[in-house]
């Protein structure tokens, strides 16, 4: 059995990795949090789960698994989150990465051991729960790095290195780069064609290897020949969510790049596409090596677990995106060809039932459990307003699209 964790779900749980870079305009930011210990080294384990970090802290003599999210300013909780006692600090306004705008509530956690490394008056922003199970209990940002540690996280062998010494990884092979701070979170240049370079937020929130924003794919275009080249389709829909709602329906390209360039490493046939929010390196580059973060230098450098100056790629395209419209699940993006779009579903359709059972809320949608090689009966109210019939079989492949579960939605 399977609950959309890898297969369904992992098309359906759309960029929650998106949403948490909501934090990088949080008016009230600052690094006031305090550490334990100065002059220190530790190694933490760490867990990969659908190309998301997490370690485990304690906090108030219980255990509580933390993501580790580059592309979010400061922490995030959700409500109803379990954590002990908080302290209320006031409300701020934030915008997520879909360009909605809210007012959320800040509050301090209850101190935390991170590792041997305790962390006490840490800030978090509260948010609505995204879906009825979480399997993480809060978000760690980036004003970890910004208070002062460096980091390498090694995901093929499954733990983290912290320390508060700013030349202890100096010696260490790699291809770095230098980033900057926008919105207190590492924006730094790739290039995705030649002779074109891309700002990029190093988000290890989002799980695609690299997403480009709408607007800087149409400045390179315009430029240059070459980029439409490596464009393999276009459609209209939305896939993102941020913490505060889905992105609104703009035009996606689906491009094959010849190469990504790192530095001077190549990750070579890439499948990318765009989005309306920043462009993104995500957590899928740790497939292909080891990530060092630097807070003092303001440098990541990635380091190729072979040794090359080179990696194939060679994933997949999305294929089908759902995104919550006044609280239901609908179709943000559907590929022509695809099983999906075969059975019949299309881009604005609104999920209502599966097999006679009530769907009420995204939420009921996502936590649906799915079963692989069954067929499934759903009733959808297409943008028009009319109702119809969907029936096709959950299947290992679904279709040709999802051979490498590569998709934003996971």
């Amino acid at each position: 059995m399977m609950d959309m964790r890898r297969k369904i779900i992992s098309i359906l749980t759309l960029l929650w990795g998106y949403g948490m870079a909501a934090m990088a305009q949080m008016h009230s930011y600052n690094t006031n949090f305090e550490y334990s210990m100065r002059n220190f080294v530790d190694t933490i384990p760490i867990e990969i789960e659908n190309d998301q970090i997490f370690v485990w802290v304690e906090m108030n003599g219980e255990r509580h698994r933390f993501n580790i999210d580059t592309g979010s300013s400061q922490g995030a909780v959700y409500q109803g989150a379990h954590l002990g006692s908080w302290s209320e600090l006031g409300s701020v306004v934030s915008r997520d990465a879909a360009g909605h705008r809210d007012t959320v509530h800040v509050i301090q956690l209850p101190t935390f051991r991170l590792g041997q490394l305790e962390v006490s008056k840490y800030v978090a922003s509260v948010f609505p729960r995204q879906r009825a199970r979480l399997k993480y209990d809060a978000i760690l940002g980036f004003d970890l790095f910004n208070k002062g540690l460096c980091c390498k996280i090694d995901a093929r062998q499954g733990y983290m290195v912290i320390t508060d010494r700013r030349d202890f990884f100096d010696m260490e092979p790699g291809y770095g780069i230098r980033y900057k701070l926008k919105w207190f979170v590492p924006y730094l240049l790739v290039s995705p064609f030649k002779r074109h370079v891309d700002e990029v937020l190093f988000d290890t929130g989002s799980r695609q290897l690299y997403t480009m924003n709408k607007q800087s794919f149409d400045a390179h275009a315009y430029k240059s020949k070459n980029v439409d080249s490596q464009i393999e389709g276009r459609a209209e829909g939305a896939f993102a969510i941020g913490n505060l709602g889905a992105e609104q329906t703009d035009e996606v390209v689906f491009m094959k790049l010849d190469r990504l360039k790192w530095d001077e490493f190549s990750f070579n046939n890439v499948r990318a596409i765009t989005t309306q929010g920043a462009s993104r390196i995500g957590a899928r580059i740790l497939d292909y090596g080891t990530v060092t973060i630097n807070g003092f230098r303001r440098k990541i450098t990635f380091q190729p677990y072979d040794g090359a100056d080179s990696v194939e790629v060679n994933n997949a395209h999305p294929h089908i995106a759902y995104v919550p419209r006044n609280g239901m699940p609908t179709i943000g993006l559907i590929v022509e060809g695809c099983v999906e779009y075969r059975a019949g579903l299309r881009q604005g359709d609104t999920i209502l039932a599966i097999d006679g059972q009530p769907i009420s809320s995204f939420n009921d949608f996502l936590d649906y459990p799915f079963v692989e090689g069954r067929t499934y009966k759903m009733l959808v109210r297409d943008k028009e307003g009319r109702n119809k019939s969907v029936v096709y079989c959950v299947s290992p492949t679904p279709s040709s699209l999802d051979k490498d579960n590569d998709n934003p939605n996971e």
